[in-house]
């Protein structure tokens, strides 16, 4: 989760069984202090108001400083996939944890990460794993002012399919692709790592690409503006940052995809800005990011949707954008329809990129 200066929380039920509680701000309630971390999700088990599992400041490690000192002083085994460097750590030698369960979750995400993007997002990252009680996979949070770091907690009883279906570490893993930007803005981060990673999954063929698009279907309503909105500038809640912001990458996607027909699309331009920037140590401006992305679809629609987006509430006709896109939700299950006019760009989304 990307965090601003304000503090926001609240309950996606998108990806029912699990509930994920996420909140933005300088987080200095977590002994954080002045540090802006990257990314944040805190995952809680089973249902609304149950205690969390593995609750990041319960085990340890809340503080970067820690993390960074962990992830340079303690023994790390390395991953070298997609042109980068993966240092795991295994937090305090992780007693009771099937290591070789969790470097093949490490791995299989990496790859996911990798085919969206073409590569690895940064050349190194090191990556402390945090054992607790509980078969869950907990909380994660990504940092890069002192180099790239993800701190994920994992339950010693975590099963095969309980690694299968995590989405955390793929989220963690795509906030290390793009640069920071001013905090008015960090739903650009955020809303890009929620729209990415269910697809970069589908991609590698990890996610039934139906449900990419129930996951869309449920949750986007959530990032509506409001009576009160003042654009996703101005408007730092849970909603906007999170699905307004998807709908943003959603919305670019589909029109990149419909100027250059269905030749680009937001990957893309996504790719071309990770190669610019180098991703998350650097800083830049947004109006940089999207007319790096723009250039490199030959199009200007990352500059358009960001001025029309940026200080405006703008209404989104999902249900209308969905139809054209051949997507239907029934009984609570998807059903697709390939003769729709845009069922073309829904499939190119969800298949494997060309690669560069």
């Amino acid at each position: 989760m990307v965090l601003t200066g304000d503090t926001i929380g609240g309950v996606d039920r998108a990806r029912a069984p699990i509930l994920a509680v996420v909140i933005a701000g300088t987080m200095v309630g977590m002994n954080i202090g002045p540090y802006v971390v990257a990314s944040v999700v805190f995952v809680l088990a089973g249902t609304s108001g149950a205690a969390p599992s593995l609750a990041a400041s319960t085990h340890g490690y809340a503080d970067p400083d820690e993390i960074y000192a962990a992830l340079r002083n303690q023994p790390s085994t390395p991953i070298m996939l997609g042109g980068g460097l993966i240092d795991v750590v295994f937090a305090d030698g992780a007693p009771d944890l099937d290591r070789g369960r969790v470097m093949n979750w490490i791995r299989e995400s990496a790859q996911a990460v990798t085919t969206y993007f073409g590569r690895f997002p940064v050349d190194r990252v090191g990556i402390l794993v945090i054992a607790a009680e509980g078969a869950d996979i907990g909380s994660g949070a990504t940092y890069g002012f002192d180099g790239s770091a993800i701190r994920v907690g994992v339950g010693r009883a975590a099963d095969t399919t309980a690694f299968k279906n995590d989405w955390v570490l793929v989220h963690e893993m795509t906030h290390l692709a793009l640069p920071t930007v001013p905090r008015r803005s960090q739903w650009l981060l955020e809303g890009n790592a929620t729209y990415v990673e269910p697809i970069a999954r589908a991609q590698a063929g990890n996610l039934d690409p139906k449900e990419v698009w129930r996951w869309s279907v449920e949750g986007m309503p959530k990032g509506q503006p409001a009576a009160s909105d003042r654009g996703l500038d101005n408007t730092p809640t849970w909603g906007r940052t999170y699905w307004g912001g998807a709908i943003f990458w959603l919305m670019a996607d589909v029109r990149i995809r419909a100027k250059t027909n269905n030749r680009l699309g937001v990957n893309d331009a996504l790719r071309a800005i990770n190669r610019a920037s180098g991703g998350i140590g650097a800083n830049w401006s947004v109006e940089k990011l999207v007319a790096v992305g723009d250039g490199a679809t030959g199009t200007d629609e990352l500059t358009r949707l960001y001025a029309e987006m940026k200080s405006t509430p703008v209404t989104t006709d999902l249900q209308d954008l969905f139809t054209r896109l051949g997507v239907r939700a029934r009984g609570g299950k998807i059903e697709f329809d390939d003769n729709a006019p845009l069922a073309n760009i829904r499939q190119r989304i969800t298949a494997p990129p060309t690669q560069p």
